[in-house]
């Protein structure tokens, strides 16, 4: 999936992106001519400049920030957009507002990379110690720590204005249960 994204994506913007993790692999395809990654993370930000003057990516930039950057944004300004563990934890009403906002930032036919957490059942959010507290969203020790997304739900809420090129389930070493990744494409 990040080959066929990275190969089709020109202007990336990744969105929640911590260290950058995924628009460095991006920008190592050789198709990047410009990305940007913005999360509320100082010490992400840092780290994702650091790395971007020890490798001489150009190309990229690191922005501390929120959806108000977002909101200032041209419609249509990229391509190619990434978000991964965004959607899955933050309350639905914050998660419906960023994502209709990067819909509206990507060209028609770009690609969206979404990553998710596994869905997390009954059990084993009681194995975790996670309680609810509010519409399927659950915290520990008073934080804020997953919103439980049914993959049926996900796939109604894309499909209203994407094309499902691919989805992929798989597995982490360190986390019980099967990520989730989404390739899609904006519909015309």
């Amino acid at each position: 999936c990040l080959t066929i994204f990275s190969q089709n994506s020109e202007r990336v913007m990744d969105f929640g992106c911590g260290t950058g993790d995924i628009l460095f692999q991006c920008a190592q395809y050789g198709n990047l001519q410009y990305g940007v990654g913005i999360d509320r993370s100082e010490v992400g930000i840092k780290f994702g400049k650091q790395m971007v003057n020890l490798n001489h990516f150009k190309q990229l930039d690191f922005i501390v920030g929120d959806i108000t950057q977002v909101l200032q944004m041209e419609e249509e300004s990229f391509d190619g957009i990434i978000l991964s563990n965004v959607l899955d934890v933050i309350p639905k009403d914050t998660a419906e507002i960023i994502l209709k906002e990067l819909t509206r930032l990507l060209k028609k036919d770009g690609l969206m990379f979404v990553k998710l957490n596994p869905y997390v059942n009954d059990n084993k959010l009681k194995e975790l110690g996670l309680n609810c507290f509010h519409d399927n969203l659950y915290e520990k020790d008073g934080y804020l720590r997953i919103r439980r997304i049914e993959t049926s739900e996900l796939e109604r809420q894309f499909e209203k204005n994407f094309f499902i090129e691919r989805y992929l389930e798989f597995p982490y070493p360190w986390q019980d249960g099967m990520n989730r990744l989404f390739l899609l494409r904006k519909l015309q």
